[in-house]
C-alpha cells in the first residue's frame, strides 16, 4: 500500500522528502535549546514555563491568521519560504545570549511553522487521491513520529562534539534540505475563497470556524482530535513519575519512551494499508489505548506493580491505538473541506489541539498531587473511552464515509 500511494500520486514524494528534514530540524532544535536553558544557562524554572507557552502560543494567535492567508497564497511560495525563514531564526539562535532572546526566537520559528503546517496539508489534499489519503496521512504521521526518535538521539550526539550553540547551524542546514525537493512540487493550483482578500483577514477566519461549525464531519473530527491530545497529555509528562511510584528507574523511563515512539511508528504505518470509515478507526484507537492504559494506573494505586514486558508491551500498544486516534480525523478534514478553505479549517485543528496540550498537563499535575499519578492516568484512560463512544456513534451515524449537514 505504501508505495502504491507513492506511486499514484504525483508529487507526493516529493511533499514527504520536505517533511522529513523539516521535522527533523524541528526535534533538533528542541534538544539544543532545552540543553541550553538546562545545562548551559541554568534557567530559573519559569523560564520553561515560558518555553511552552513559546511552542504552543503562536499556533492559538498567529495560526488562525496564517491559514487563512494560506488559503489565498501560492502553497508551493509558503512551503519553500517557510523552511528559509526557519533555517534563519535556527542560524539566528546562535547569537541568543540569554532565555529570554532564545525564547523570543522560538516564538517567531513556531510561527513560521504556523504557515508551513496549514499548507502541508492543503498540498496532501490537493497531491493525493481521495482513496489514497489514509496511506497518504498514515506515512506522513510516522513520519512525524520517527523524527521523534531518530532526532534527539542524533542531536544527543552532535551535543558530545559540538556546543549547544553550533547544533543550530546543523539544524538551519537540515531545515534548508527541505526547499529542493519542494521547489520540485508540481502546481498546486486551487479554488481562491469567495469574496475580496482586501475586505480583511478577519473575515477568512471567520468563515473557517463557520466551515467547522456547519459541518457534522468536521466538527467531530476536529472536537475528537483535541480531546484525544487532551487525553494524552493529562498522562503523557507523568510518565517518568508512575514509573517511580511503580518501582522502576530510569532505564525503564528510557524503553518506556521507546515502547510508546515505536509503537506510535507501527500505528502510523498500520493506518497505511487499512481503508475502513475513519471514525471506526477513531473508536478503535480511543477504546484499545484506553483499557491499555488502565493497566499501569491501577498498578501504580493498588500497589501490586506491573510485569516490566506487560508494562512494555502495553506503552507498544497504546502507541500503535493512538495512532488510530490521531491519523483519521486529518482524512476526514482533507475529504470533507473544499480545497479554498482546507488551510483555514487545519489552522483551527491545529490551535485546538495546542490548546489541549496547554491545559492538560496542569490538570494531570493537579490530579497527580491531589491522588497520585495513577489518577491521572486513569482520567487519561476515562475520556479516551468515551471518545472512543462518541467515535462509534458517529460512524453508525454517517455511515460507510458519508458525511451529514447540521
Amino acid at each position: 500500500m505504501r508505495l502504491e500511494v507513492l506511486r499514484r500520486n504525483r508529487g507526493f514524494g516529493r511533499l514527504i522528502a520536505g517533511q522529513i528534514p523539516s521535522d527533523a530540524a524541528d526535534w533538533l532544535a528542541y534538544v539544543a535549546m532545552t540543553t541550553l536553558l538546562a545545562f548551559e544557562w541554568q534557567a530559573p524554572t519559569v523560564a520553561f514555563a515560558w518555553f511552552a507557552v513559546a511552542l504552543g502560543a503562536p499556533y492559538l494567535t498567529v495560526g488562525l491568521v496564517a491559514g487563512a492567508l494560506v488559503d489565498r497564497l501560492p502553497l508551493k511560495a509558503v512551503l519553500v519560504g517557510s523552511n528559509l525563514a526557519r533555517a534563519l531564526v535556527f542560524a539566528a539562535m546562535t547569537l541568543a545570549q540569554d532565555w529570554v532572546t532564545l525564547l523570543v526566537l522560538l516564538a517567531v520559528g513556531q510561527s513560521v511553522d504556523s504557515f508551513f503546517s496549514p499548507a502541508k496539508q492543503a498540498a496532501l489534499q490537493g497531491l493525493v487521491r481521495r482513496e489514497d489519503r489514509m496511506g497518504a496521512n498514515g506515512i506522513s504521521y510516522a513520519i512525524n513520529q520517527t523524527s521523534k526518535i531518530a532526532a534527539p538521539a542524533a542531536g544527543g550526539a552532535l551535543l558530545a562534539v559540538l556546543e549547544p550553540g553550533a547544533v543550530f547551524w546543523v539544524t538551519a542546514a537540515v531545515s534548508l534540505l527541505a526547499v529542493p525537493p519542494l521547489l520540485a512540487l508540481p502546481g498546486l493550483e486551487r479554488k481562491a475563497p469567495k469574496g475580496d482578500a482586501t475586505l480583511g483577514i478577519a473575515r477568512d477566519v471567520a468563515e473557517g470556524l463557520r466551515i467547522v461549525g456547519r459541518s457534522v464531519p468536521l466538527r467531530l473530527a476536529l472536537g475528537l482530535t483535541a480531546a484525544g491530545f487532551f487525553s494524552i497529555f493529562l498522562y503523557d509528562t507523568l510518565i517518568a513519575p508512575l514509573l517511580r511510584d511503580i518501582g522502576f528507574d530510569e532505564v525503564v523511563m528510557g524503553w518506556t519512551m521507546a515502547a510508546v515512539g515505536g509503537g506510535g511508528v507501527l500505528g502510523a504505518l498500520l493506518m497505511t494499508r487499512l481503508t475502513a470509515q475513519p471514525f471506526r478507526l477513531i473508536a478503535f484507537g480511543a477504546i484499545g489505548s484506553g483499557l491499555l492504559l488502565m493497566a499501569p494506573a491501577l498498578a501504580e494505586l493498588t500497589g501490586r506493580g506491573i510485569d516490566l514486558a506487560v508494562l512494555l508491551g502495553v506503552f507498544v500498544l497504546a502507541g500503535i491505538t493512538s495512532s488510530a486516534m490521531l491519523v483519521p480525523p486529518r482524512v476526514v478534514i482533507q475529504n470533507e473541506t473544499d480545497e479554498s478553505a482546507i488551510a483555514r479549517v487545519s489552522s483551527v485543528m491545529e490551535a485546538a489541539n495546542m490548546l489541549a496540550l496547554l491545559t492538560a498537563p496542569f490538570v494531570g499535575a493537579w490530579l497527580a498531587g491531589a491522588i497520585s499519578s495513577g489518577a491521572a492516568f486513569v482520567a487519561g484512560a476515562a475520556l479516551k473511552l468515551v471518545l472512543g463512544v462518541v467515535a462509534l456513534r458517529a460512524a453508525m451515524r454517517l455511515g460507510g464515509g458519508q458525511t451529514a449537514e447540521g
